[in-house]
Parts: C-alpha cells; sequence; structure tokens
C-alpha cells in the first residue's frame, strides 16, 4: 500500500505560498494544505492570487482558514473567513477544509461544492482523545452534514491514545473516507501509520520551525521512516 502525505504551508505573506508550495511538491508531498488563517488580514481582495497559487501548483490543494479554538493562529471575522473558503473553491483548490463547529456549516458546504471542491469537515481536539463513542458520534455528525472526508485528530496522552486513534481509523474507513491520528509526542505512532489503517493521508511539515500541529515530523524524517519499514511512498 502506497502511503500518501499532506505538508501544510504555513506562509505569511502571499509570495512565500508559492516558493513553498513548489518546495513541498520537490520533496515529493501528495497533498499540500495552504494555511489561510497564517495570511491573517482581509484576504477576500486577494482571490485571483488563490488561482494564481492553483494554476502554479501540479499537486492538489487543500484551503485551510483556522479557527483559533481548532488550532488557528490569527483571530478571523467569521463571515468573511467563510467567504474566503467559498472564494477558494471558486479559485480551484481540490479540497477545501471547514470546521464541524461552524455554526452556518450546511449552507457554506453547499456553496464550496457548487464549484467542484471536495469539504473536509474537521474536528481537532487538543487536550486528549475522547472515548471511542464520542469519536463515532463526531464522525456521524461529520458524515450527516456533508463531508466528502472526515477529518479526526486528538492530543495522545497516552501511547494507547495513540493505538486508539489506529483502530478507529481502520474500522471507519470502512464507512467513509476518513483522516484521523493523533497529536504530540505519544502520537507519533498515528501520525506515521495512520495511511496503513485507512487513513485518506497523514501531515507532515515541510521543515523545522514549520510546523502546524504539535508533534509533526518534517517530510524528510517520515519518508525515511518509512523507508526503514519498507513502506512504499
Amino acid at each position: 500500500m502506497k502511503v500518501r502525505v499532506c505538508v501544510p504551508i504555513p506562509a505569511k505573506r502571499f509570495d512565500d505560498i508559492f516558493v513553498m508550495v513548489r518546495r513541498a511538491e520537490e520533496e515529493g508531498a501528495d497533498v499540500i494544505e495552504v494555511r489561510l488563517d497564517y495570511l491573517g488580514g482581509d484576504l477576500l481582495d486577494y482571490m485571483s492570487r488563490l488561482e494564481e497559487v492553483v494554476e502554479r501548483s501540479k499537486t492538489p490543494l487543500i484551503a485551510t482558514n483556522r479557527t483559533i479554538s481548532q488550532g488557528g493562529i490569527c483571530p478571523l471575522d467569521e463571515e468573511k473567513r467563510l467567504e474566503t473558503l467559498i472564494g477558494a473553491a471558486r479559485a480551484g483548490f481540490k479540497y477545501v477544509d471547514i470546521e464541524l463547529s461552524t455554526e452556518k456549516l450546511s449552507d457554506t458546504i453547499d456553496s464550496i461544492k457548487a464549484y467542484g471542491a471536495e469539504v473536509i469537515v474537521s474536528y481537532h481536539n487538543f487536550e486528549g482523545t475522547p472515548h471511542i463513542h464520542e469519536m463515532e458520534r463526531i464522525v456521524n455528525a461529520q458524515i450527516e452534514s456533508g463531508a466528502d472526508l472526515c477529518k479526526l485528530v486528538t492530543m495522545a496522552n497516552s501511547v494507547e491514545d495513540s493505538i486508539r486513534c489506529l483502530m478507529f481509523t481502520y474500522e471507519l474507513s470502512k464507512r467513509t473516507r476518513i483522516i484521523c491520528f493523533a497529536m504530540g509526542e505519544k502520537g507519533l505512532l498515528s501520525r506515521i501509520l495512520s495511511p496503513l489503517f485507512g487513513s485518506q493521508f497523514t501531515y507532515v511539515s515541510l521543515e523545522r520551525r514549520l510546523e502546524t500541529a504539535p508533534g509533526q515530523i518534517t517530510i524528510e524524517e517520515a519518508r525515511e521512516i518509512y523507508r526503514r519499514l519498507g513502506i512504499r511512498r
């Protein structure tokens, strides 16, 4: 089985996005996530630049404009935040990531899908890993919302949390397209192995200091781990 990795781009300037996307492609990223929340400010005047990002990329792109409560770094006006995500779909991004907690979730998903993008409905827990029944409830809510892909990422406070995520991913991948693993040092096992258990892909950073979540290793480190394990990339 071939594992797929997604590299987030936490650029704070538009010009840096082009450079970092190219580097991620050269490093072998299968998917690239553009973290629009790192740019800050009102992005609605820069929609043409998002089109340019798509035109210059050879790799499927995810548009993410994360809220602070779900791991974002910049306070955002909610209406403009959602308009930016819809604009990214219009610009040609293959995927748009939107939080399960979004107030106008259904309407926004419909608007995104109208432009042909696939919707990743995401949930992040930075405190711990919920009980398996709570994780099932979350994914069921994501499915019911109209998600094309369900993303559930938790914090591992023990290796057992990491293993629980892997087992959960294996079972739920039989029902839906899922991205699931645990963050943090103790979540590394699930971050590395989740694609083998049915996760669509896992997330790794472009380099040190460009991590967008706790426990992210670099794409170079991931490549070496997979090589040592005899896993094809």
